[in-house]
């Protein structure tokens, strides 16, 4: 009876250490560690949050950064000890107005520390990244430049007697990445695998060219973390620096060409100046409207007049469905109004007067191929955009709806 009852004692204390174990782990220095906030594991300071706890321990008095970034609005504590209840020494919401991820940048005696990774609302589940950083260990976003300065307690993990700085980043996919790192200094770049210092080397570079000091990696990265390493290729150098992380945007082709909302623009053919074609894009319903700006198929007498405009000025418009590169779409002629006014009223042949099809090769460039049973007319038109600025947006939707 006794060996029963000692057992079910035993196994009730077992219990909450065990569930406490899902909730509370380590974390190291210059690291990133994924997680997730389930109803299981709650706030100790918070109630109704979810939250997960980290350790970390430092040997030596440093300045940290704690970040915590997440699509659920996430929330920050930094408590002292090693325990859930520790006394709260620092806390963040938002690391900015426009940035809703969480930050802490603290200076820390050597010892023991819990962070709370927790939500801004209630009872909000999801997943997040949580880093610990110090001054020769922080993250990168892509397509920025960030500054910094080598100096004696960074020390480099591939080149003994150097000074180092680490910088780690995240792929969501396969990109063709470029890392440049500039400075009077001459500098040397290491790419490394992983989210440390100690990752396999995947390329480095010393100089760009005989004339370029500077250092440059372009490769093809798969999805993952991935660290730079920032040194010198001078033993004890110091100075200043400038490193960025670029993701080349896909080249004109690289993609099958879909058509989409970037597309929408005024077009023309630089061969008749002048005259031309207003393009708008219907992502939801699948539907192309293309207004067309021309002149009638003759000339009018000379002792033909108008009110308002040429005697000759012709006001077409298409509209119809989308597939892939082409748009398949019926022209329609609108007459009889006045300018400006209700009355009499514009009237428009649903049936239409012809047929257009615009073939895209690209976000620059397409093949206008009409039709109109009366008069009797076809013909094709290569149109371009009148600018380029809308370019961009569209290549980048090209690659988004692959």
């Amino acid at each position: 009876m006794k060996k029963i009852y000692l057992s079910l004692l035993l196994f009730w204390f077992l219990i909450p250490d065990e569930a406490l174990a899902q909730c509370i782990s380590s974390i190291g220095l210059d690291s990133r560690v994924s997680g997730s906030w389930v109803s299981s594991c709650t706030s100790t300071h918070s109630a109704g949050h979810y939250a997960k706890y980290y350790t970390l321990t430092l040997s030596s008095s440093k300045e940290v950064t704690i970040d915590l970034e997440s699509l659920t609005d996430p929330f920050l504590r930094l408590l002292d000890g090693a325990g859930t209840a520790g006394t709260v020494l620092a806390t963040n919401d938002d690391i900015s107005f426009d940035n809703k991820n969480s930050r802490i940048t603290t200076v820390l005696s050597a010892g023991t520390y819990t962070i709370e990774a927790t939500t801004y609302q209630a009872e909000r589940t999801g997943d997040f990244v949580i880093s610990v950083s110090d001054e020769c260990f922080n993250s990168i976003a892509l397509n920025t430049d960030v500054s910094g300065s080598w100096v004696s307690s960074c020390t480099s993990t591939h080149s003994d007697g150097h000074y180092a700085k680490y910088y780690t980043f995240t792929l969501p996919s396969s990109k063709e990445v470029t890392i440049d790192l500039g400075s009077s200094t001459d500098p040397v770049l290491y790419l490394l695998n992983g989210s440390g210092p100690a990752g396999t080397v995947l390329a480095t570079n010393d100089d760009i060219s005989f004339n370029n000091k500077n250092s440059r990696i372009t490769a093809v990265l798969s999805a993952g973390n991935y660290t730079i390493e920032a040194t010198t290729y001078g033993a004890g150098s110091g100075g200043n620096f400038v490193i960025s992380v670029s993701v080349s945007t896909a080249p004109p082709g690289s993609f099958p060409f879909v058509i989409n909302a970037g597309l929408n623009d005024a077009w023309y053919n630089p061969a008749t100046n002048r005259q031309g074609f207003l393009i708008t894009v219907y992502p939801i319903s699948k539907l192309m409207f293309v207004t067309w700006f021309t002149f009638d198929t003759e000339r009018p007498s000379e002792d033909a007049s108008s009110l308002l405009g040429d005697p000759g000025h012709v006001w077409l418009t298409a509209q119809g469905p989308y597939n892939g590169d082409t748009a398949n779409l019926i022209i329609y002629l609108t007459e009889g109004g006045v300018f400006d006014s209700a009355q009499p009223p514009a009237s428009t042949d649903q049936a239409g007067i012809g047929t257009m099809i615009i073939e895209f090769a690209d976000c620059n460039e397409a093949l206008i191929t009409y039709d109109i049973a009366s008069p009797d007319i076809s013909g094709e038109i290569p149109i371009q955009r009148i600018v380029s600025e809308n370019v961009p947006a569209c290549e980048l939707l090209v690659e988004q709806l692959q």
